[in-house]
């Protein structure tokens, strides 16, 4: 393959597909990949209705008409991710990391390197976003997208969210966590929704409620298992503190943490909140698709997929650009299948 055909719109395409993402325990366990659209809008369609039961009706008379559910949908533009990363005249002079000081890398070798290395930081920080974006919908009900001449909030009006205060709080040891679950748990089952079996909390809240007395005293009767997974199989940030057979819940505590807009480290869990759910009813991300020029018929055309990979060169400056576009949108599958709850 010949040099410049590295940077051709298909090559990077196809360099983009074949790259393993990396590895998200949110995203792993509780999304899944939904449509790509071929507008830059995705149409969100939501359910609405009870669910009817056949009728009795006697042998002589007519059947009787079971009215269609209906559902709602609406239409949203999701913001556009656009990370981008040039490599410069004065990239290819200098000696990268673990580089031969002896018989150093020729620019084309070292700007063949800087590609590669380039495609994977940019695919790693918009994984990094489709983490965040999935964290907020999970523990807020809503997607927040605010950046240079974007600002809208995505709100699918999620209401199961609960807010302990006083002796109800998961720190006061006359607190009652095991019935908070229980009747959280419920109010998910009411919701239609598959019944939970997953507790998801930052790893305080997670301590709090596997030492709490109450749990502590169900342990004693072997209403807790602890330790009943292997805990090396795990992705780097997940405990498993255990098992409440009372309610069917396992409880997992997840401590990653992005670097905002503002360079602050932000847990993509908020601190002191539990999140029940179940990993049977998985949020999914749509994609809207990306206008861009082709350089090769010099026309605009409109690309679908996940992520859609630029390359190009400005002589004066002497630069090579590699830009990435993608429009992501997580969906939850049941607007009442969750609750999140500040326990601490």
């Amino acid at each position: 393959m010949a040099i410049k055909d590295l940077y051709s719109f298909p090559t990077l395409l196809k360099v983009i597909g074949q790259l393993p993402p990396p590895s998200t325990y949110i995203l792993d366990t509780f999304f899944q990949d939904g449509e790509s659209f071929e507008t830059e809008t995705v149409e969100i369609q939501t359910m609405k209705g009870n669910k009817p039961i056949a009728p009795y009706v006697s042998e002589l008379q007519p059947g009787k008409v079971i009215q269609r559910t209906g559902f709602t949908a609406k239409q949203y533009k999701p913001a556009l991710i656009k990370p981008a990363r040039p490599i410069t005249a004065i990239d290819l002079k200098v000696r990268a990391a673990g580089e031969n000081l002896i018989n150093p890398d020729q620019p084309e070798v070292r700007a063949r390197k800087l590609l590669a290395k380039d495609i994977i930081d940019l695919r790693d920080t918009i994984t990094r976003r489709l983490v965040q974006q999935a964290a907020e919908l999970m523990f807020t009900g809503k997607v927040t997208q605010v950046g240079e001449g974007v600002s809208q909030v995505i709100d699918y009006d999620f209401t199961n969210i609960v807010t302990l205060s006083g002796t109800d709080l998961w720190s006061d040891p006359n607190s009652d966590p095991i019935g908070f679950l229980a009747s959280q748990r419920k109010v998910v089952m009411d919701g239609n929704a598959p019944t939970p079996n997953i507790v998801l909390a930052d790893y305080d809240a997670a301590v709090a409620l596997m030492r709490h007395p109450k749990i502590l005293k169900l342990a004693e009767n072997r209403g807790v298992d602890v330790g009943t997974i292997d805990t090396t199989l795990l992705p780097d940030g997940v405990t498993y503190h255990g098992r409440l057979r009372d309610v069917g819940l396992d409880v997992y505590s997840y401590t990653g943490t992005y670097t905002n807009d503002a360079g602050q480290e932000v847990p993509f869990i908020p601190a002191g909140t539990i999140a029940i759910m179940s990993t049977r009813d998985k949020f999914t991300f749509h994609y809207g698709a990306n206008v861009i020029m082709d350089p090769r018929s010099e026309q605009f055309v409109r690309v679908m997929g996940k992520i859609t990979p630029q390359s190009w060169v400005t002589v004066e400056p002497a630069q090579r650009w590699l830009q990435m576009l993608s429009r992501p949108l997580p969906v939850p599958a049941n607007v009442a299948g969750w609750v999140v709850a500040k326990v601490l």
